[in-house]
């Protein structure tokens, strides 16, 4: 990934940024487990490098995609 890459897969928002959504999906029971343990969504976006917002957006859909883990 040259330099150019590396700015745009954090900046872009994760919407706009396929690479960065699939990250996520791939990722998605991973962070409700890690939602239930108690990590805020704050923690969470800035491990996953990815705005707050958008996590807060799509946790409801993975909580329905992956009812074991929500």
């Amino acid at each position: 990934m040259n330099a150019v890459n590396a700015v745009n897969a954090v900046t872009v928002p994760a919407a706009a940024n396929p690479a960065l959504f699939c990250h996520l999906e791939w990722k998605a029971e991973q962070i409700l487990g890690q939602l239930r343990a108690g990590y805020s969504l704050a923690r969470l976006s800035a491990v996953y490098e990815v705005p707050e917002p958008h996590l807060r957006e799509r946790v409801p859909e993975w909580r329905r995609k992956y009812p074991a883990q929500a």
